[in-house]
Protein backbone atom coordinates (compact mmCIF):
# COMPACT_ATOMS: atom_id res chain seq x y z
CA UNK A 1 0.00 0.00 0.00
CA UNK A 2 3.19 2.58 0.55
CA UNK A 3 4.43 1.88 -2.87
CA UNK A 4 1.04 2.11 -4.16
CA UNK A 5 0.99 6.00 -2.27
CA UNK A 6 4.49 6.92 -3.27
CA UNK A 7 3.70 5.99 -6.81
CA UNK A 8 0.07 8.01 -6.75
CA UNK A 9 1.81 11.03 -4.86
CA UNK A 10 4.78 11.37 -7.07
CA UNK A 11 2.36 11.37 -10.45
CA UNK A 12 -0.60 13.32 -9.36
CA UNK A 13 2.33 15.82 -7.61
CA UNK A 14 3.68 16.32 -11.15
CA UNK A 15 -0.02 16.03 -13.05
CA UNK A 16 -0.92 18.91 -10.01
CA UNK A 17 1.85 21.08 -11.22
CA UNK A 18 1.40 21.26 -14.64
CA UNK A 19 -2.36 22.04 -14.18
CA UNK A 20 -1.64 25.06 -11.53
CA UNK A 21 0.94 26.52 -13.78
CA UNK A 22 -1.61 26.49 -16.87
CA UNK A 23 -3.37 28.96 -14.42
CA UNK A 24 -7.03 28.49 -15.98
CA UNK A 25 -8.24 24.79 -14.52
CA UNK A 26 -9.74 24.63 -11.41
CA UNK A 27 -9.29 21.26 -9.42
CA UNK A 28 -11.71 19.82 -7.27
CA UNK A 29 -10.72 16.61 -5.41
CA UNK A 30 -14.04 14.41 -4.16
CA UNK A 31 -14.20 11.35 -2.29
CA UNK A 32 -12.81 10.34 1.59
CA UNK A 33 -9.71 11.84 3.05
CA UNK A 34 -9.56 11.18 6.01
CA UNK A 35 -7.57 7.60 5.73
CA UNK A 36 -5.31 8.82 2.93
CA UNK A 37 -1.36 9.54 4.15
CA UNK A 38 -1.00 13.37 5.32
CA UNK A 39 1.34 14.00 2.52
CA UNK A 40 -1.10 13.48 -0.01
CA UNK A 41 -4.18 14.98 1.52
CA UNK A 42 -1.64 18.60 1.99
CA UNK A 43 -1.30 17.87 -1.55
CA UNK A 44 -4.77 17.94 -2.57
CA UNK A 45 -5.37 20.99 -0.19
CA UNK A 46 -3.18 22.47 -1.94
CA UNK A 47 -4.00 22.31 -5.28
CA UNK A 48 -7.36 23.42 -4.79
CA UNK A 49 -6.06 26.21 -3.30
CA UNK A 50 -3.67 26.93 -5.54
CA UNK A 51 -6.77 26.64 -8.43
CA UNK A 52 -9.53 27.71 -6.54
CA UNK A 53 -9.60 31.04 -8.80
CA UNK A 54 -9.07 29.35 -12.13
CA UNK A 55 -12.46 29.39 -13.85
CA UNK A 56 -12.04 28.31 -17.20
CA UNK A 57 -12.43 24.68 -16.55
CA UNK A 58 -13.39 22.70 -13.36
CA UNK A 59 -11.47 19.10 -13.29
CA UNK A 60 -12.87 17.09 -10.84
CA UNK A 61 -11.06 13.86 -9.34
CA UNK A 62 -12.87 11.32 -7.69
CA UNK A 63 -10.17 9.68 -5.26
CA UNK A 64 -11.06 7.47 -2.72
CA UNK A 65 -14.44 7.67 -3.72
CA UNK A 66 -17.67 5.58 -3.05
CA UNK A 67 -21.38 6.46 -2.79
CA UNK A 68 -21.73 4.50 0.00
CA UNK A 69 -19.38 6.72 1.93
CA UNK A 70 -20.61 9.72 0.28
CA UNK A 71 -24.11 9.13 1.13
CA UNK A 72 -22.94 8.46 4.88
CA UNK A 73 -21.18 12.07 4.85
CA UNK A 74 -24.62 13.76 3.54
CA UNK A 75 -26.44 12.52 6.09
CA UNK A 76 -24.12 13.75 8.70
CA UNK A 77 -23.87 17.20 6.83
CA UNK A 78 -27.52 16.73 7.03
CA UNK A 79 -27.78 15.87 10.55
CA UNK A 80 -25.33 18.83 12.08
CA UNK A 81 -27.15 21.15 9.99
CA UNK A 82 -30.55 20.16 11.65
CA UNK A 83 -28.98 19.87 15.18
CA UNK A 84 -27.74 23.15 14.78
CA UNK A 85 -31.11 24.58 14.32
CA UNK A 86 -31.20 24.46 10.76
CA UNK A 87 -34.97 24.08 9.33
CA UNK A 88 -35.05 20.79 7.32
CA UNK A 89 -37.12 22.41 4.50
CA UNK A 90 -34.44 25.04 4.25
CA UNK A 91 -31.09 22.68 3.40
CA UNK A 92 -30.69 22.09 0.01
CA UNK A 93 -29.57 18.48 -0.21
CA UNK A 94 -27.94 18.53 -3.35
CA UNK A 95 -25.50 20.94 -1.17
CA UNK A 96 -24.93 17.74 1.19
CA UNK A 97 -23.31 15.59 -1.91
CA UNK A 98 -19.49 16.00 -2.73
CA UNK A 99 -20.22 18.12 -6.29
CA UNK A 100 -22.08 20.47 -4.18
CA UNK A 101 -23.27 23.68 -6.48
CA UNK A 102 -20.90 22.30 -9.07
CA UNK A 103 -23.87 21.16 -12.20
CA UNK A 104 -24.69 17.58 -12.46
CA UNK A 105 -23.10 15.57 -15.50
CA UNK A 106 -24.35 16.07 -19.12
CA UNK A 107 -22.49 13.10 -20.24
CA UNK A 108 -20.63 9.81 -17.93
CA UNK A 109 -18.73 7.67 -20.24
CA UNK A 110 -17.69 4.36 -18.88
CA UNK A 111 -14.19 2.55 -20.43
CA UNK A 112 -13.00 -0.39 -20.47
CA UNK A 113 -15.89 -2.67 -21.70
CA UNK A 114 -17.76 -2.67 -18.70
CA UNK A 115 -21.83 -1.62 -18.50
CA UNK A 116 -22.59 -0.81 -14.79
CA UNK A 117 -21.81 2.61 -12.67
CA UNK A 118 -19.91 1.07 -10.24
CA UNK A 119 -21.25 3.01 -7.45
CA UNK A 120 -20.54 6.40 -8.64
CA UNK A 121 -22.05 9.58 -8.57
CA UNK A 122 -25.10 7.96 -8.56
CA UNK A 123 -27.01 10.84 -6.60
CA UNK A 124 -25.79 13.37 -9.83
CA UNK A 125 -26.50 11.31 -12.56
CA UNK A 126 -30.38 10.80 -12.65
CA UNK A 127 -30.39 12.68 -15.89
CA UNK A 128 -27.02 12.20 -17.15
CA UNK A 129 -26.14 10.76 -20.71
CA UNK A 130 -24.54 7.20 -20.59
CA UNK A 131 -22.13 6.41 -22.78
CA UNK A 132 -19.89 2.68 -22.55
CA UNK A 133 -17.35 1.60 -24.13
CA UNK A 134 -15.14 -1.32 -24.99
CA UNK A 135 -11.78 1.33 -25.25
CA UNK A 136 -9.50 0.90 -22.09
CA UNK A 137 -8.60 4.29 -20.76
CA UNK A 138 -5.45 4.80 -21.52
CA UNK A 139 -6.34 4.39 -25.34
CA UNK A 140 -9.43 6.37 -25.07
CA UNK A 141 -8.79 9.05 -27.57
CA UNK A 142 -10.07 12.25 -28.84
CA UNK A 143 -11.82 11.02 -31.66
CA UNK A 144 -14.37 8.62 -29.54
CA UNK A 145 -14.76 11.67 -27.57
CA UNK A 146 -15.49 13.44 -30.70
CA UNK A 147 -17.97 10.67 -31.42
CA UNK A 148 -19.89 10.52 -28.34
CA UNK A 149 -19.90 14.28 -28.14
CA UNK A 150 -21.91 13.80 -32.08
CA UNK A 151 -24.00 11.41 -30.28
CA UNK A 152 -25.10 13.44 -27.46
CA UNK A 153 -26.14 16.25 -29.51
CA UNK A 154 -28.38 14.29 -31.44
CA UNK A 155 -30.05 13.07 -27.81
CA UNK A 156 -33.44 15.13 -27.15
CA UNK A 157 -33.30 15.53 -23.44
CA UNK A 158 -36.44 15.52 -21.36
CA UNK A 159 -35.04 15.42 -18.19
CA UNK A 160 -37.86 12.95 -17.13
CA UNK A 161 -40.96 15.12 -18.76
Amino acid sequence: VSILFDSIFTHFSNFLEKIINEKNIKIKVIGERHNLPTRLIKLIDEAEKKTHHHNNLTLILAFNYGFKNEVISAFKKGYQLVKNNKNFNDINIKNLFYLDEIPDPDILIRTGGFTRLSNYLMYNLCYTELFFTKTLWPDFDKNELEKIIKEFQQIKRNYGL
